[in-house]
């Protein structure tokens, strides 16, 4: 961690132009240089074998790189352990569970491979209503852990002729010589890296035990545009049938997308349809998980981008043009290219992230006086806050000792918009 934070510190020059990233990396604001571990979860709803109830099954994916293996006899060792809890929307604990989850692997390489991933599984059975899904995943090694939260509607899937299950995003799909479907689930929710494409895998409830359904799958991008259509047939085996559909993930662009399938009982289409719904990201393996829009995160580049790069990434004509001419730019200033991460544009959007969740007011984090502040150089080494001063309007002062600086943020209109009232020039020496 030493050695990152002095990355962080220097001055990185490139293309005959020097910009300056200063401070450690970030995990909540003004708070030291701890990393939190990276994993994904997916909580999905199906119905239950019991009568009032339903199931969810919890997934975790945690990458081989976020552990910490150590040498035991041939191979390598991690173990990590997850806890689940399960609360109501007023947060009163309805369930919890915690269990640990060993990793071994026979070569050095595999643990820091950034392909490979341990997958933990879990399930519990609950009244059909709204909960709140907290899950800890914390390394036994390092006790370094991270936490992510959901909230999440389980649907009573006894109502109506046909309902449908929450959508689980596969990644492939194989069958055994018995019959039986294999899957392995994309718990990130990213298809970016699905050459092939992917499928939604849910179940069809049907009380009639008979016939067939049409599934209509509507795919819509970011601005609520409709951006692909189909519809099949699905005969039913039962009251329980699995569904695939098979989605094709090359001609989606880097974003979010929301999908949602209806099923129609086919001969009664003037039924009422049952839905789901869930979102996936189209996001490239060597660009931050945090990114998913392309055109913003070269925006968001301004604090640091010089005039001729910054308009030069922004003339990109296409998806990939832009994808290049944005690596280009951070390539060039990787701090140690004979890794497959780059810890400064991973640092620089890992700030960006906290300026949108935490400065936005009427425009985005990002674009505020305290977001241009704290992409630049981090969190402060002091605060103080004066929110309530006699005569005064409410302002705060940023320090940053090894610096020497410090900025004024004075919030004119008493509604939290803070503007930079010192220095009175911008970052690129401009009068305010």
């Amino acid at each position: 961690m030493t050695d990152m934070v002095n990355l962080m510190k220097r001055i990185v020059l490139a293309a005959g132009a020097a910009f300056v990233l200063i401070g450690p990396t970030i995990s909540a604001f003004a708070q030291g240089s701890s990393h939190a571990t990276l994993f994904f979860f997916d909580a999905i709803s199906y119905a239950s074998e019991h009568n009032g109830k339903s199931r969810i099954d919890f997934y975790v994916q945690v990458p081989y790189e976020e552990l910490r293996f150590v040498k035991e006899g041939e191979g390598y060792v991690a173990r990590y352990d997850v806890t689940l809890v399960l609360e109501n929307p007023e947060e009163k604990l309805l369930q919890d569970r915690s269990w640990s989850v060993d990793v071994s692997v026979k070569e050095f390489a595999q643990t820091i491979s950034r392909k490979l991933y341990s997958l933990a599984y879990q399930s519990l059975e609950v009244a059909p209503g709204n909960y709140r899904v907290a899950l800890t995943v914390r390394d036994n090694d390092s006790k370094v852990g991270g936490k992510l939260t959901r909230n999440m509607l389980v649907t009573d899937y006894s109502k109506g002729t046909v309902a449908l299950s929450d959508i689980m995003i596969v990644s492939r799909l194989t069958t055994t010589a018995e019959g039986k479907n294999r899957i392995v689930p994309n718990i990130s929710g990213n298809v970016g890296t699905e050459g092939e494409g992917f499928f939604l895998y849910f179940e069809v409830y049907d009380s009639t035990a008979s016939g067939s359904v049409a599934l209509t799958s509507k795919v819509y991008n970011q601005k609520k545009e409709l951006v692909r259509e189909s519809t099949r047939e699905e005969k039913l085996s039962g009251p329980r049938t699995q569904a695939f559909v098979r989605m094709d993930s090359l001609s989606l662009t880097v974003g979010t997308y929301l999908v949602t399938v209806e099923a129609v009982k086919v001969g009664r289409e003037t039924d009422t349809a049952a839905s789901t719904t869930r979102t996936f990201t189209v996001r490239w393996a060597d660009i931050p998980m945090s990114i998913t829009d392309l055109t913003k995160a070269v925006e968001q580049l301004r604090y640091i981008a010089q005039p001729a790069e910054f308009d030069h990434m922004r003339e990109a004509q296409t998806d990939e043009e832009r994808k290049s001419r944005f690596l280009d730019f951070w390539n060039k200033r990787d701090p140690d290219p004979s890794t497959p991460r780059n810890e400064l544009m991973e640092e620089y959007y890992v700030r960006v992230e906290y300026a949108i969740k935490n400065f936005g007011h009427f425009i985005e984090g990002w674009r505020t006086d305290m977001g241009m502040v704290y992409i630049r150089f981090g969190p402060p080494d002091n605060v103080e806050r004066h929110p309530f001063d006699a005569g005064n309007k409410p302002f705060e002062v940023w320090y940053y000792y090894q610096l020497e600086r410090q900025f004024v943020f004075v919030d004119d209109s008493g509604f939290g918009d803070y503007r930079l009232r010192y220095p009175t020039t911008d970052l690129w020496g401009r009068i305010r």
